[in-house]
């Protein structure tokens, strides 16, 4: 078992989050800071806090009571953190949604969340309209913004009522015990799974990451993900609002071309980023000569960061970046790279107030510089999946133990390295072989840009390891490019480690979150 450095927290017996992460900047006196830049407005933190109340106002007169559940489906914009931190004032749950989902998705977001209200506005409108009527369950719809349809039973215009709504309000009286909002895990390989967290997560979660980034009154954070990813809403919204920060929105889908926009009109001084995201930044024409010396940080997510990708966009950038690593479940990262001493292609450390340990299949502790399924402990965790019993015994285990079926080793220095998933072996010729490792050897190829490897079944139930390849510019595709591909690998693993069949492509197909879709490439 590995812990974490010691740090001394207190959490208060009765404590609600949005005092916390939001109204405190009022006493603390901040109210005429900039609390969010969204486009080419500015709201401060005096304005913000106004509209969350008139919001959680709107929210009471829609009879939102204790713990009912108020779900978000709406871009980044300054009436998303204000629904999202009014819902909480009032004792509600937030939880949220993609806005680039169909209307079955949303059904099943509907029927799944059971929302006493929901928020949209016009770009999701329609789509979670349709929803709602095979919806078995009756909701209210609040519509944010501006120039949407005629409105229909049960559906009210957000600005219309917030005219109308106090911009006072006291937080509830809500216990460190209370349900506050939900994190979603999942959504690749099936339907995502709510974990809902008690007021008392966010404090010990903010803390732990604090201690590493230090996020001060004078940071600009800007979010490159949107704000239904938990990631971005946490390091992007919560913690950086708590610590008086200000926070930058960009209400549509992040581009390369958006990405380098916000970072030259706002200059922020932290970038939360994703692999895919930096990847494309580097391939960008305005990668060259672009001074981002106004950033002191960026921080990756989301999917593992490669060494190389590492290398290349540090020497590109001049931007120091550390990996985060955390989950749904977790609602903190268990690894964490310190600034400053950060290993290309290592997780990073253990970070303050989380316990981990890494297990065989036996559930027994394996030596250092082992492979172990990894189990993390921490008192941000969840407890359960919504609705989902068997799955919940599968993952939270007993003594507050969290099964993320990770794989990772520790080396002699104290840093974790991911191997993969446990449920993502391969066993090929009746030995178990690692995606990862296979992945992370054709990476170091000089023609691979990008790669992932799939167990692919063939006609007699056998899998057999398929690498799906994206090449760089100047390198063809050719049975001479597979041979020497898996020449490659059979030169630097294993020989039976080597891909038994590899498939180019001009790009993988990726997920809403910017994973690679394999769930995709496996229905080819």
């Amino acid at each position: 078992m590995i812990r974490g450095p010691e740090i001394a927290i207190v959490i208060p017996e009765q404590i609600n989050l949005t005092t916390y992460y939001l109204d405190e900047n009022l006493t603390k006196g901040r109210g005429d800071k900039v609390a969010v830049y969204c486009q080419d407005e500015k709201y401060t933190f005096n304005e913000l806090c106004s509209l969350t109340n008139q919001i959680g106002n709107v929210l009471k007169e829609l009879e939102v009571g204790f713990e009912e559940r108020v779900l978000l489906i709406l871009q980044d914009s300054v009436e998303w953190l204000a629904g999202w931190f009014g819902t909480m004032k009032i004792g509600g749950v937030g939880t949220h949604a993609y806005t680039y989902l169909l209307p079955s998705d949303y059904e099943y977001f509907l029927n799944y969340v059971r929302p006493k209200v929901v928020i949209v506005d016009p770009t999701t409108l329609s789509r979670v309209r349709e929803a709602a009527r095979g919806s078995i369950h009756r909701m209210r719809i609040l519509v944010a913004g501006e120039g949407f349809p005629q409105l229909e039973k049960g559906e009210y215009a957000l600005k219309e009522l917030i005219k109308q709504a106090s911009s006072v309000l006291e937080a509830a009286p809500t216990t460190k015990d209370d349900l506050a909002l939900w994190n979603f895990s999942g959504g690749t390989t099936g339907k995502s799974k709510g974990v809902p967290h008690l007021h008392h997560d966010g404090i010990p979660a903010f803390e732990s990451f604090q201690h590493s980034v230090h996020y001060t009154p004078d940071d600009i954070v800007y979010p490159v993900p949107k704000l239904f990813f938990h990631y971005a809403r946490d390091l992007g919204m919560n913690w950086p609002l708590r610590a008086g920060s200000s926070v930058v929105l960009w209400p549509e889908k992040s581009t390369v071309e958006s990405v380098f926009e916000c970072l030259f009109k706002y200059k922020p001084t932290i970038l939360l980023n994703v692999p895919t995201m930096m990847r494309a930044m580097l391939q960008s024409p305005v990668a060259k000569g672009a001074d981002l010396s106004f950033v002191r940080l960026c921080i990756s997510s989301g999917e593992a960061l490669s060494t190389q990708l590492y290398k290349e966009f540090t020497e590109a950038f001049g931007v120091e970046v550390v990996n985060s690593i955390g989950s749904a479940e977790t609602a903190l990262a268990y690894f964490f790279d310190i600034p400053g001493e950060v290993v290309p292609g290592a997780a990073g450390k253990v970070p303050p107030l989380v316990e981990i340990k890494l297990v065989d299949h036996e559930g027994k502790e394996v030596e250092k510089g082992e492979t172990g399924i990894l189990h993390v402990r921490s008192d941000a965790s969840g407890s359960y999946y919504h609705l989902e019993h068997e799955k919940t015994k599968k993952t939270f285990l007993g003594n507050d133990w969290v099964n993320t079926n990770d794989l990772f080793r520790e080396d002699e220095n104290g840093y974790f390295w991911y191997e993969g998933r446990a449920d993502d072996l391969i066993k090929v010729s009746g030995v178990y072989v690692s995606p990862l490792e296979i992945e992370k050897c054709l990476e170091t190829h000089p023609a691979v840009r990008e790669t992932v490897v799939l167990g692919i079944k063939d006609k007699d139930g056998l899998s057999k390891t398929r690498a799906f390849v994206v090449l760089h510019e100047g390198y063809e595709a050719s049975e001479r490019m597979v041979e020497q591909l898996k020449e490659f690998c059979k030169q630097k693993m294993a020989p039976f480690k080597s891909p038994r069949s590899i498939e180019f492509m001009q790009e993988l197909p990726k997920t809403g979150q910017g994973k690679i879709d394999k769930r995709s490439l496996l229905e080819q």
